[in-house]
């Protein structure tokens, strides 16, 4: 591809260098670190009002641990950005008190807490406690903050309800009963 690219003097260069799999997973770290701290010198810097927002959901990998994300919204000048901000493995469990130690740990260490305004979450219990949830312990660090729920998650509850053009419909008497 080098050669192809830049001629066959620059691919002789490109194969002196070592890329031992140490070697690539260090610079995929630094380059993610660079990258994570662009996003977030953007975020205090340069958006507009200096406000963010943020989209949390929790995914299961093929190791089968919890991974939680975490994407950021800010708008630039005119247009609106969205990056991941960060993906960390929940290590215990995935109650509201384990998501909210990653998400406090980060916001505190790159000091935005006072810059976030609106949080979308799944409708998951844990996100959306009143007492213990996620949702009222981001209010004790930001009271003024917006919740949002997830509006794929919400077509994807939306499936499972019937239709009003079809023919499927369902009467409310004493049972349910889908005719």
């Amino acid at each position: 591809m080098a050669r192809i690219v830049l001629g066959e003097k620059y691919e002789k260069s490109f194969r002196e260098i070592p890329l031992s799999n140490n070697t690539v997973k260090r610079r995929i770290a630094l380059m993610s670190e660079d990258i994570k701290d662009q996003v977030i010198n953007e975020i205090k810097d340069m958006s507009v009002f200096g406000l963010f927002a943020i989209q949390l959901d929790e995914s299961v990998d093929v190791s089968s641990v919890s991974q939680l994300m975490v994407f950021v919204r800010y708008a630039v000048s005119t247009s609106i950005k969205e990056e991941l901000l960060f993906c960390s493995a929940l290590d215990t469990t995935t109650k509201a008190s384990d998501v909210m130690e990653k998400v406090n740990h980060f916001f505190t260490k790159n000091e935005t807490w006072k810059n976030l305004c609106a949080v979308c979450t799944d409708g998951a219990p844990a996100m959306l406690g009143s007492k213990s949830g996620f949702r009222a312990l981001v209010q004790r660090k930001v009271p003024n903050v917006m919740f949002t729920h997830c509006f794929i998650h919400r077509e994807a509850l939306a499936q499972w309800f019937p239709t009003w053009g079809s023919r499927s419909y369902c009467s409310c008497n004493n049972k349910s009963e889908c005719k």
